[in-house]
């Protein structure tokens, strides 16, 4: 309820009410997105707090010239509200920020800042001034699903407004890749039937053979065609009786 006097004074409570919520609510949606967020503490040490639950699994990469898993969606945010509560504070604009790389395990890579080559050990990436929302590209260029892949980092300013973070790991696996997936028949008319199975199957094969214990399957030759998110292939059944699977090379 309002309890001013004045229609302005209410108007005020209210706006402000809206303000306080509007700002609690994206503060609960920056916490909950997959990021590394900067700040302080009242030392003015940098700190980091590592929003994801490691390790984060990389999809196969879908950029170009970079093989393997790798995602930019990853990055580097300031905080944008004070929490005195954790000693966790909001960054001057007039730093100059640099992540650097202290330690990286075998086939976890980072790519630098202008995207020409991995970072070296030692080498910094830069990030700039406050506010800042930085995306690195992070590639495990080889890995099995499962295993954890990390980096070491530090956050540094460059012109001494702050003190160096703490170190910080951050661990990566290779996401499973898809499948296996359902391969159904449906029988059209006494002289054919249609093999349907989902296009997510990008990466596996339709074979067939005479038997199911067929130390040789062969490969369908005829191109599917696409019914939604479905591919479709209609098949003789005139002939002997024929096995189908569907297969990853």
């Amino acid at each position: 309820m309002c309890r001013s006097k004045t229609p302005s004074g209410c108007f005020r409570w209210i706006s402000c009410l809206i303000f306080s919520s509007l700002i609690a609510s994206v503060a609960s949606q920056a916490r909950a997105e997959e990021e590394i967020l900067a700040g302080r503490n009242a030392a003015r040490q940098l700190r980091i707090e590592v929003g994801y639950a490691q390790p984060l699994a990389l999809p196969v990469s879908i950029f170009p010239g970079i093989s393997g898993y790798a995602t930019g969606e990853l990055g580097f945010h300031s905080t944008i509200l004070d929490d005195p509560t954790n000693d966790f504070f909001q960054l001057s604009p007039s730093a100059d920020f640099r992540f650097i790389l202290l330690a990286k395990d075998a086939g976890m890579e980072v790519w630098n800042d202008t995207g020409s080559a991995y970072m070296g050990i030692g080498e910094a990436y830069y990030i700039g001034p406050a506010p800042f929302d930085n995306h690195p590209i992070w590639n495990l260029v080889t890995g099995t699903p499962g295993n954890s892949y990390s980096l070491t980092l530090k956050l540094h300013v460059v012109n001494g407004v702050y003190t160096d973070s703490a170190q910080f790991v951050l661990s990566f696996t290779a996401e499973a890749p898809p499948g296996p997936f359902r391969l159904d028949i449906t029988q059209t008319d006494p002289q054919h039937a249609v093999l349907t199975w989902p296009t997510n199957a990008q990466d596996w094969a339709l074979e067939s053979a005479d038997v199911v214990t067929a130390t040789s399957w062969t490969p369908a030759t005829n191109a599917p065609n696409v019914t939604g998110t479905n591919f479709t292939l209609s098949i003789s059944t005139a002939g002997g009786q024929q096995f189908f699977r569907l297969h990853k090379p």
